[in-house]
């Protein structure tokens, strides 16, 4: 039931588990070096690619901001999201398809084709950098304020998917949360061109949880992050249960939560992405708090996109 956290030492500089774990990245980086040399090889296509990563492993906001932009660029332009499909992420491909036409191939370059094929100007690709069968039009970093990049170190000895000078292949980067200069700085390191924008979240139905008190549980690749922005909203949490990110909630796992929630006197609250794949037997009696992405200065943001796609 509890979630999964990431390790302690993937945030500190120096860790004996970090030292120990060192060797075991450079096999990493060496299989990850191997899959760079398929980019000589790279498709061009003619519909114009969106591509939201991150170097820090889970948790960093890709989706909300993949769905952000599809939002505002199919306004004009006729755009799809496409999303790698995996069985263990049919929470995020559920939400996205509520509001969005969402392609979910097994492999992304074909998704890419059938997208173009169907007639779709851009495509917005939620995950991809590590994936060079293709070339990107526009690459996106996605940071999260009080993450960073961890230790600075790539899997296993740190969190991070690809070296931090990786950061130099990314036309902006989005910092989810509050101004951090630090990180600022690392990435104006490796890339001194890079445009950084910042966002938050906003949750857009608070009022239907006024006066009432709540025990949250989410199943997030970061849970700590959603418990702090219902409290920071005033919403009051009497207590928290996490779950690992993309968890399947069974019956017996709600029942149990309605359980604790009975015996306190108090309501369930939970996030957009677990609610959806909660049993519709349920649904009716557990809050959901819905949250809205929100782009400082989006209106640049907006705009230095369209100028590459133009």
């Amino acid at each position: 039931m509890k979630g999964i956290s990431t390790p302690s030492f993937w945030n500190k500089k120096n860790s004996f588990f970090t030292f120990f774990l060192i060797p075991f990245s450079w096999i990493y980086y060496l299989i990850t070096l191997g899959n760079k040399f398929t980019g000589i090889f790279s498709s061009s296509l003619k519909i114009k690619i969106i591509c939201v990563g991150n170097l820090y492993i889970g948790g960093t906001g890709k989706t909300p901001l993949v769905k952000k932009i599809y939002e505002q660029i199919n306004k004009e332009k006729k755009s799809c999201i496409l999303k790698k499909y995996r069985k263990g992420h049919i929470d995020e491909i559920n939400l996205l398809k509520e509001t969005s036409k969402i392609i979910t191939p097994k492999i992304r370059l074909k998704g890419l084709l059938n997208a173009q094929d169907n007639g779709y100007s851009v495509a917005v690709l939620d995950d991809g950098m590590q994936d060079y069968a293709f070339k990107k039009d526009i690459s996106i970093l996605c940071v999260k304020s009080n993450k960073g990049f961890g230790n600075g170190k790539i899997l296993p000895a740190g969190p991070l998917r690809e070296n931090l000078s990786n950061i130099k292949k990314y036309n902006f980067a989005m910092v989810n949360g509050d101004k951090n200069i630090e990180i600022e700085q690392i990435i104006k390191k490796y890339n001194p061109s890079i445009q950084i924008f910042y966002s938050h979240y906003q949750i857009r139905n608070i009022s239907y949880f006024e006066g009432k008190k709540f025990l949250a549980f989410s199943g997030i690749a970061d849970n700590q992050s959603f418990f702090n922005l219902l409290k920071n909203n005033n919403v009051n949490i009497v207590d928290m249960k996490s779950f690992s990110d993309h968890y399947n909630f069974t019956e017996s796992d709600i029942e149990h939560l309605f359980k604790i929630s009975n015996e306190n006197k108090i309501d369930l609250i939970t996030t957009e992405k677990n609610y959806i794949n909660i049993s519709e037997k349920y649904k009716k009696k557990i809050y959901c708090a819905k949250v809205d992405l929100i782009i400082e200065n989006n209106d640049q943001f907006l705009n230095e996109i369209n100028k590459i796609l133009s």
